[in-house]
């Protein structure tokens, strides 16, 4: 399933959950409100509980197919589908259908302009079932968000003393939650169909990498770029700037250094269609000493961000490259031959990103003795293997530039020693160099 699939699947979903809650008044076209439907395969459960029945004369609750419907469209987008209305009472009727504000205030209204309704004005005589195309179509220019409306096919109105539903949504746990809205803010139209239309936020620009993760040095500075693509169709100007987080922090350390260290350069406008360089810049104070977690906030446009900036995390472990090597004892008794493979995996996702200092590759300085006494080590064997992933799994094609489209994921670099065995006391040391953990595997082989 493709990224853009994935997120207009979710969001009809989310969006036919919000939509749930109009179902007391899409339901109370019917005089029968009670009903269960039970959750499975994706389709959520209700129980609509009514007030006391009572048939009021002032109006005739007429069959409309469907009740509600929910619609995912992004900015210039539209989708049509199909209402019926059948004519439930003994009149003939002139229906001219209009969109009306929904019965609560919980989202933005549908612009009456977004919707097209074919026929616009039609005769229907009792027992008629009457069909109409409904067009919805959201301009270029609609601010993304959750709009709601309602098709009124009638002018009824449930009067104000009608005991409005109770909405009930069963839990996993199978307590129940009840939902009463206690009253509506704009009329509730007996015949109508309950509209939801979903705009998504349009991304404007899109990052290289959502963020930069590092283990660097003390006294050292890292340079690092991230590409930028302006998506927006027209001229974008940024501003980005280091931010700390401050929801839900409970750590009682210190930052390793403050925002102002870090150094951001970029073009104050990216035109459309435009790719650009960001460059960071953290010079790792001679005394730091932990971790430093913040993003960048992009500013675009000079606006709060709605959710069409990406915004980029930065996490950085200051650590110094260890001087003690790690000790390893063990015994033996047979006097067969000795092994020891020594091994590191490193991650390349971020190599792109970073620019100076380069990468090093991870190696191990190796001692062995025997009761006290040097034991002389023969390098076998060094082997390189790793992971490979192509089209764009790590960083988007278009960041790609020019290089290959083949992009490594995870490295492992390993060394294999062989020693001279004897019966006694071992003792291994190893001291890593341009890593921070690794493997060791010591194998006493049998003679042949």
């Amino acid at each position: 399933m493709s990224k853009n699939t994935a997120l207009k699947a979710a969001s009809q979903f989310f969006s036919l959950l919000l939509c749930l809650i109009l179902l007391p008044a899409a339901f109370a076209q019917s005089e029968e409100l009670n009903g269960t439907v039970t959750y499975e395969n994706g389709t959520y459960g209700i129980n609509i509980v009514p007030g006391p029945e009572k048939i009021y004369d002032n109006y005739t609750v007429h069959d409309i197919k469907p009740a509600y419907h929910s619609i995912y469209l992004t900015q210039g987008e539209n989708e049509t589908f199909n209402v019926s209305f059948r004519n439930k009472g003994n009149e003939t009727l002139n229906i001219v259908p209009k969109v009306v504000a929904p019965p609560d205030d919980y989202y933005d209204v549908v612009n009456e302009s977004w919707v097209t309704i074919l026929p616009e004005n039609v005769t229907v005589n009792p027992s008629v079932e009457q069909n109409f195309t409904i067009e919805v179509s959201v301009p270029e220019d609609a601010e993304s968000g959750e709009y709601e409306a309602q098709i009124a096919f009638t002018n009824d109105t449930y009067p104000e003393e009608y005991d409005i539903p109770v909405y009930i949504q069963e839990s996993a746990e199978g307590y129940s939650d009840s939902i009463s809205s206690g009253g509506y803010s704009n009329p509730m139209y007996v015949n109508a169909v309950n509209l939801c239309v979903s705009v998504p936020v349009n991304p404007k620009l899109e990052l290289q990498t959502s963020y930069v993760s590092d283990i660097v040095e003390p006294g050292k500075e890292y340079v690092y770029t991230i590409k930028i693509k302006n998506v927006a169709g027209k001229d974008i100007t940024i501003d980005p700037k280091v931010m700390s987080y401050e929801m839900y922090d409970y750590s009682f350390d210190e930052p390793v250094f403050g925002d102002d260290t870090i150094e951001i350069s970029a073009p104050s406008t990216i035109k459309a269609g435009e790719i650009a360089d960001m460059t960071i810049r953290v010079p790792v104070p001679k005394d730091a000493s932990g971790t430093y977690d913040a993003y960048i906030e992009m500013n675009a446009d000079g606006k709060e961000n709605d959710g069409s900036i990406p915004q980029v995390s930065l996490s950085f472990t200051v650590d110094k490259q260890p001087t003690v090597p790690y000790i390893k004892t063990f015994n033996t008794t047979t006097d067969d031959t000795i092994t020891i493979e020594v091994s590191a995996e490193t991650s390349d996702q971020d190599a792109p990103l970073r620019i100076f200092p380069e990468k090093e590759e991870p190696s191990f300085e190796i001692d062995l003795t025997c009761n006290s006494n040097p034991v002389n080590l023969t390098l076998m064997k060094v082997a390189e293997s790793g992971t490979v992933d192509s089209q764009g799994y790590i960083f988007p094609i278009w960041a790609m530039g020019n290089s290959s489209s083949y992009q490594t994921n995870i490295r492992k670099h390993t060394e294999t020693y062989r020693a001279t065995g004897a019966i006694g006391t071992w003792k291994l040391t190893i001291l890593p160099k341009n890593t921070n953990s690794f493997d060791y595997l010591i194998t006493v082989e049998k003679s042949k």
